[in-house]
């Protein structure tokens, strides 16, 4: 997934699973080790077939290795699957403010803000709840990456939540794009 990031393709995290527990046990005779099937969270405005399938275009969801774990990531106001441009917010340029919240069905173990795929801030939470802000002020020039085609260089970040039991949540990605400024400066 990182590598496919890396590259600015965008999209959202889902998950699910197949799960022959239930009324299709018998009908299979091993020993695997079952797993929980994965859940994805969507973040509509209204519950209907239109709503569900506008956020997810939107990439407005996230993912669980199961549990229903409550989870939300915003860059200046802008929800995940959000793709911002230092066009229209030229501020995002210098710093990018992130504000997130985690509710866990469990004590929750460790809250990452991953940019860029890699591990970029850690909270540790005391409970199955936690609310955050903070500032990336390291100016964006410095931590794009550079894009293979026409498209201005980019850096991405998302919010990976860990419960002390082991089960996960991840939300989908916030993209970050340089834009050129509107005036550039005559070379003398």
């Amino acid at each position: 997934i990182r590598k496919a990031l890396n590259k600015n393709l965008r999209f959202g995290f889902v998950a699910g699973g197949y799960d022959d527990r239930g009324i299709f046990e018998n009908l299979f005779d091993t020993d695997q080790v079952q797993y929980s099937p994965g859940l994805t969270a969507i973040l509509a405005v209204n519950h209907s077939r239109d709503g569900m399938i506008q956020a997810l275009s939107k990439k407005a969801c996230y993912a669980t290795t199961g549990p229903r774990i409550v989870a939300g990531l915003e860059i200046a106001g802008a929800l995940m699957g959000s793709e911002l441009n230092t066009k229209a917010k030229p501020g995002l340029a210098y710093n990018r403010h992130i504000t997130g919240y985690a509710v866990g069905t469990s004590p929750l173990k460790e809250v990452i803000i991953i940019r860029n795929g890699k591990p970029f801030h850690t909270f540790t939470p005391k409970d199955d709840t936690y609310e955050f802000a903070f500032d990336d002020d390291e100016p964006l020039e410095k931590v794009v990456f550079k894009s293979t085609d026409d498209a201005p260089p980019f850096v991405y970040y998302y919010m990976r939540v860990e419960q002390k039991d082991g089960h996960l949540a991840w939300t989908s990605p916030i993209w970050v794009d340089l834009g050129m400024p509107a005036v550039e400066k005559k070379k003398k």
